[in-house]
């Protein structure tokens, strides 16, 4: 194999796992972003379940419903492992579940 094609099919495969790695990145990071967005939802709900000022529910309630959207937002977009899929839908049934109490108490 010549000097320039042997270069060329590395640069190649070079490009390719760079590919690769971004889409690997993109797609951890992303779950990352999912995962602590269910949580400081969670957060957010319990705050509001906890708190007697009425403002103070209110916005918290509305930031947690925020979250619970944006995470819904995502969620279908990136591939997920069997394990990671069960951990964000676990914790979305937990927001869904706090938010619909908190709905309810109003």
């Amino acid at each position: 194999m010549c000097h320039y094609r042997k270069c060329c099919i590395e640069q190649s495969q070079a490009a390719n796992h760079a590919q690769s790695m971004n889409r690997i990145r993109a797609r951890t990071s992303t779950f990352t972003f999912l995962r602590t967005e269910l949580q400081t939802g969670l957060t957010f709900a319990m705050i509001a379940e906890h708190a007697t000022d009425e403002d103070k529910i209110n916005r918290n309630r509305e930031k947690a419903r925020i979250a619970c959207r944006s995470a819904q937002h995502f969620m279908g977009r990136i591939p997920l492992s069997d394990s990671e899929s069960a951990e964000l839908h676990e914790k979305l049934k937990g927001l869904e579940g706090r938010l619909h109490l908190l709905e309810k108490a109003v």
